[in-house]
């Protein structure tokens, strides 16, 4: 009976042959993250005041690329395990390996968590370069950014699988972006607060909480800004964030089984 350790020992390299890849391309994604970012921050921080918003509006949107920015990998994410799974298969050479077809999985959810956390990391080094004195470095808690980093980094590597589970197959690769990925982000927060839209919409402000990205735009905002009482509390985001993770792996889980034929 093979042993934990070396399930793990598999999981590892397997891990790192998927990091080899993502290193020769990550000089394009952090060009690319650079650019959304630096315009995305210089225009809310530097024009849209001018049209009567907030001064630290640059700030505040900060929060929200910062948030954002591991949702963005996920379609060429689920692009790439699709058309693995009508292609080359190289999933199903994985699931030969000695090691439990779940973990196989979870070490592919794994990888596009950490590289999610990755660019996410990059984000916040980016955006006070563009807005500096307008963003202060010394209000951020350190400590529950690090945890919604973490928190949101994981849900987008199962958030993944879940997409992918759900196109059935490369043609539906295009319904990703408008039904799943630009919904949730454009109406979880990235523009406006949970409490500023329960002031407005309490109705719709309601059915809202039903999504994941609210949760994740609103901690990251208590992170990164403090002033907690503006927002959503960051621990209960925490805990929705976790029932969300679970709900989806479960769901993946399922359907990918029966997908890829495997017990």
């Amino acid at each position: 009976m093979l042993s934990y350790a070396f399930y793990f020992n598999v999981f590892k390299h397997l891990l790192l042959t998927d990091f080899a890849i993502f290193m020769k391309v990550f000089k394009d994604k952090f060009i690319d993250l650079f650019i959304w970012v630096g315009i995305t921050a210089a225009v809310m921080g530097y024009v849209m005041p001018a049209f009567g918003l907030a001064g630290d509006y640059g700030s505040f949107q900060l929060a929200g690329l910062l948030a954002s920015a591991g949702l963005f990998e996920v379609f060429p994410s689920v692009m790439s395990l699709v058309t693995d799974f009508e292609g080359d298969r190289m999933i199903s050479y994985h699931l030969t390996l000695p090691m439990p077809s779940w973990l196989v999985l979870a070490k592919t959810a794994s990888f596009y968590a950490l590289s999610a956390m990755i660019l996410t990391v990059c984000v916040l080094p980016m955006g006070k370069l563009v807005l500096w004195n307008q963003f202060d470095l010394s209000q951020i808690n350190y400590l529950k950014l690090a945890t919604i980093v973490t928190m949101t980094g994981s849900f987008f590597g199962i958030f993944t699988l879940w997409i992918t589970s759900m196109v059935t197959d490369v043609t539906h690769i295009g319904n990703v972006w408008m039904r799943f990925i630009f919904p949730l982000w454009f109406l979880g927060g990235f523009q406006f607060s949970w409490k500023v839209l329960h002031g407005l919409f309490p109705w719709f402000a309601y059915i809202n909480l039903a999504n994941p990205m609210i949760y994740t735009m609103e901690a990251t905002r208590v992170a990164l800004l403090g002033n907690e009482p503006a927002y959503l509390p960051f621990w209960v985001c925490i805990a929705a964030i976790l029932g969300f993770k679970v709900l989806f792996a479960t769901h993946a889980l399922v359907r990918l089984k029966k997908r890829l034929d495997f017990v």
